[in-house]
């Protein structure tokens, strides 16, 4: 089933960074060199959808030097919009070591102190930034950052849910960003009552959303609860990893609608080149699915998983994947022969 040719203009909102990753497979404590890539959850979102065709906006800050222009260009080189407050000194950074074998990927984050660190309520436009707009996206990544973050998003929430856009987040819990004296439970709520889509697990449900879950509780029942607290929310996904080694992994989700669970075929995903970045993918997946296959969920959320098992192949955070490369795969075409 094709695609129809919708567009939409979608909103993201979050921080551009430096990855800085040694190659070859080596150690941080063994590399003397670095690979450069740009990425950041909520702008590999925003750069995955607009390589899918769709009209996007970047929200962020970065600094008035070449570092941050770089960034910038970057977004612009895939034909996403920025709105950027350009101020500060730093642009975030953080390292990424790939993981082989039975050797896990680590990351180490330097990001304080940046320019998107420092962004504050009333320095945002937000009414300027949601005209014409129709969908607003966001992560708990950004609200992790400091308390002044979650003010702002706060912000973008109240005034994107009065112009009626449809909003969608994902959970993305990273425990060691939670830095400032708060938890995720003490704020992410205040944030997600205002969402119509939203991606996080199990494992997020009572560290995110404050929501304790028993032994015997099931994704859906948990989702469940989840709907009881946040009546918004129209749609809940989840990816479903299993993780055989840091080179091999088996992929698939699930999407609860409020009525019915769906489940996706599963991806076995073997020789990864780069897993950073493909539960983005897979958020960009279900945010292009949804608005163009608004009648048929099950193909919504196959291409997400889809999109999320190429993003493995793919180097650097962004999933470079195209509609048509997603399509072959999910509907069954393999990576065995070369495309001519």
């Amino acid at each position: 089933m094709a695609a129809e040719n919708i567009k939409k203009r979608i909103v993201s909102f979050g921080e551009i960074l430096m990855r800085l990753s040694p190659p070859n497979l080596l150690r941080l404590s063994q590399t003397k060199s670095f690979d450069v890539h740009y990425g950041g959850a909520e702008a590999n979102v925003a750069t995955s959808l607009s390589i899918f065709g769709l009209d996007v906006t970047f929200i962020t800050a970065v600094p008035p030097n070449e570092l941050g222009e770089s960034a910038l260009s970057m977004l612009r080189s895939h034909s996403v919009k920025t709105i950027s407050a350009k101020q500060g000194s730093r642009l975030g950074i953080y390292y990424f070591e790939h993981g082989a074998s039975e050797r896990p990927g680590k990351v180490v984050y330097d990001r304080s102190g940046s320019s998107f660190a420092e962004l504050k309520k009333g320095m945002i436009d937000w009414e300027s930034v949601f005209k014409e707009a129709d969908w607003f996206h966001w992560s708990g990544i950004t609200v992790a950052l400091s308390l002044e973050l979650a003010d702002v998003c706060e912000e973008a929430l109240i005034v994107a849910d009065r112009m009626g856009l449809t909003i969608s987040s994902d959970l993305n819990y990273r425990p060691t960003l939670w830095n400032y004296g708060k938890q995720a439970y003490e704020i992410m709520p205040n944030l997600v009552q205002y969402c119509d889509v939203l991606l996080g697990g199990i494992d997020d449900s009572e560290k995110c959303l404050g929501i304790k879950v028993n032994p015997s509780d099931d994704l859906e029942v948990v989702f469940k609860h989840w709907r009881q607290k946040f009546p918004n929310l129209k749609i809940i996904a989840s990816t479903e990893r299993y993780d055989a080694n840091a080179s091999s992994n088996m992929l698939s989700a699930v999407l609860w609608t409020g009525e019915k669970m769906f489940r996706s075929k599963k991806y076995n995903i073997s020789h990864i080149v780069d897993r950073i970045g493909a539960g983005d993918a897979f958020m960009a997946g279900i945010i292009y699915g949804l608005i163009h296959f608004p009648d048929d969920v099950q193909t919504a959320l196959e291409y997400a998983v889809a999109a999320g098992c190429l993003k493995h192949s793919i180097a650097g955070d962004i999933n470079l994947a195209t509609v048509k490369e997603v399509e072959a795969l999910m509907n069954g075409a393999s990576g065995g022969r070369v495309v001519r």
